[in-house]
Order: C-alpha cells, then structure tokens, then sequence
C-alpha cells in the first residue's frame, strides 16, 4: 500500500506546484500621485481616477485573456474584452497595465486599459452606468486558480449612512464573494486569466500581437 501511495503522493504535488505557478500578484501605484499640482487639480475637478498595474509571476508567453464580469443581483455574468484575434503575449516575469475611468456625459463612465510598455496601447474600453457611490478601486487579492482580479468599480462595505472602501480594498475578498459575504451588488471587476498561446491559423483573416517584443498585426484580404 505504501508503494502505491507514492505516485499519488508526487503526483498531487506537481498539480500543487503547478496550481500556485499560475498565480499572479498585483501591485498598485496611483498615478495621480505623479501628476504637477496643475494637472493634479484638473483631474480631481472632472473626477478622473488612474491606477499603475505591476503584475509578476511566471509567464513564459502565455497569452492574456481579460475578461469583464458584472454582479447584479447576486448573478455573475461576464464577456471576454479582447478579440479572438488579438493575441495578447506576456514574456518577462514583470508586465505593467494602466487603469484610467473618465466620466462621460450625464451618466457614463469609460473605464480604459492600456499596455504602456507597447507605445501605451489601449487593450480594452468599457462604458457603465456612472455611480457617485462607486470607484474604480484595487481588488489586493489573488483570486482563484484559473483568473486575477485586477480592478472593479464598486462601492465599499454597506454601513449606517455610508460606504467603507478601506475595508473591502483591504478584505482580501476576492470580488466573486463580495455579495455573499458584504451583501454589495451592481459591481463590476476585471479578472485576467492565462492560457498556452496557440499560433494564428495559415489563413486567419486578422491576427494582432501584443507583447514587448515582436508584436505585430497581419490583415490577409480576401
């Protein structure tokens, strides 16, 4: 009995080292913290928020899927941000992203990302409902296995005649169970996720790379 519990014993390891190898970890900088006063004031007036994404782990070009994922109701729904098309390739062990949300209009919100290390290209830009009660706030949490939060905009935990966003940026929660466990609804959060990266199919009309190095874009007209 021994002898066979081994292999079981090493195998449930090399899925264990494999699982956390996955993980990622986020840190934040607030880029309004490296503006001139000037621009400092001019972005507090029209309520702009902008955060410096540092993502580390092992990377090995896999590609980078960005998914969106709203809560209402206590029901998860969420949609890919990036096009089948667009190959978005991490290398180094270090990668940075920039989160900008802009008020628009009477009652919109556009929420961007850019790729800053690649002429600041923008990956994604997303329009919500604009909520005086929410803003765009860091998750400090891992999440699963298989995705990383990386923003939401979301108001804090409900309290008495307020909302506490120390508390819940500092929970370590991941966004997935504020409902459950802080009864906060009508959020949205931004998880990445990462998978092999497979090569464009010989007669792919369109395939885009993002990456440091070697990103490019081919268009094969019919």
């Amino acid at each position: 009995m021994n002898r066979k519990a081994i292999p079981v014993l090493v195998f449930a390891l090399i899925v264990c080292i494999t699982s956390s190898a996955q993980k990622l970890k986020v840190n934040y900088e607030n880029n309004m913290d490296s503006l001139s006063n000037f621009m400092l004031q001019y972005y507090r007036m029209q309520n702009v928020q902008s955060f410096h994404l540092t993502l580390k782990g092992d990377f090995n070009g896999k590609r980078a899927k960005i998914h969106k994922v709203t809560c209402n109701n206590g029901i998860f729904t969420e949609c890919q941000l990036l096009e089948d098309y667009q190959h978005f390739i991490l290398s180094d062990s270090i990668e940075t992203l920039d989160f900008m949300a802009v008020p628009y209009g009477k009652d919109r919100i556009r929420i961007a990302c850019f790729y800053p290390v690649s002429y600041n290209q923008k990956l994604f830009e997303d329009t919500l409902h604009i909520d005086k009660m929410k803003i765009l706030m860091e998750t400090y949490t891992a999440g699963g296995d298989s995705e990383t939060p990386l923003m939401a905009y979301t108001t804090g935990i409900p309290f008495k005649g307020g909302t506490w966003f120390c508390g819940l940026r500092e929970s370590g929660v991941e966004p997935r169970l504020w409902y459950k466990k802080y009864g906060i609804d009508g959020y949205t959060f931004y998880v990445i996720t990462l998978e092999e990266d497979t090569p464009p199919e010989e007669n792919s009309p369109i395939y885009v790379k993002i990456a440091k190095e070697g990103g490019y874009g081919s268009h094969i007209q019919n």
